[in-house]
């Protein structure tokens, strides 16, 4: 019998399909991202880890299990830091345009918006779910580009072998987890809303380093449609 989680994954295995195939993401695997796309989306990548920090430090404190809480917990660890210090390392080197990298921060926002709002309108099981439709995306793509024998700068070697990482691995199991603990009154079809719509908002965030970028189908990042009213 397949997990809450594996169904989620499964039913949204087109949408995981689609962003991973995004721009940024194929440059990042192919080896070709380059200078200027990467110093952006560092300065909009660590401005997301924060938020992530926020949201899953709500995790350790709205758990009521103390094994999910304490996984939260080591997740907000590595958050603050291995990945904070890798950026307050690797930025410096990375200066890029001042005005495509502001252009990029403001594009980026409305990822971090979305997932605030689902945390904000329905608490735990949203921002359960945002988190592992957002750490699903990246172990995929990363374990992917980890594989492949291409040659890409150093520091963008690094930050993918960072997410194809065991530590971050696990946490993306602990996520599964949790998602599986979420209580039956909020449905499947609510956590498969909250799962895509999250995964759109990637779509839009990554696009955001490349000026020239149209979001999948001509969506703008502040049009995605509003989160599932269910309340659990």
């Amino acid at each position: 019998m397949t997990s809450r989680s594996e169904r989620l994954v499964a039913d949204c295995a087109t949408d995981l399909t689609r962003s991973a195939d995004v721009r940024f993401i194929r440059e990042a695997v192919d080896g070709t991202l380059d200078d200027d796309a990467f110093a952006a989306y560092l300065a909009i990548e660590e401005r997301f880890v924060r938020t992530a920090t926020r949201v899953t430090g709500y995790l350790v404190w709205a758990s009521a299990d103390w094994h999910e809480s304490a996984a939260h917990a080591r997740t907000v660890g590595a958050l603050v830091g291995p990945q904070l210090d890798w950026f307050h390392r690797v930025r410096p080197r990375w200066q890029g345009d001042p005005d495509r990298i502001a252009e990029a921060v403001t594009r980026s926002e409305p990822l971090a918006a979305h997932v605030l709002r689902l945390v904000a309108d329905h608490g735990a099981p949203a921002a359960v779910t945002a988190m592992f439709a957002a750490e699903t995306l990246y172990a995929g793509w990363c374990a992917r580009a980890a594989a492949l024998p291409v040659e890409r700068f150093s520091d963008l070697r690094d930050w993918i072998d960072l997410h194809a990482a065991a530590s971050f691995t696990e946490g993306v199991r602990a996520l599964a987890a949790a998602v599986d603990a979420i209580p039956e009154s909020v449905d499947d079809r609510t956590l498969t809303a909250w799962f895509r719509d999250t995964l759109a908002a990637e779509d839009a965030f990554h696009d955001a380093v490349h000026p020239d970028a149209v979001e999948p189908g001509g969506l703008r990042p502040d049009a995605l449609r509003p989160a599932a009213q269910t309340r659990p």
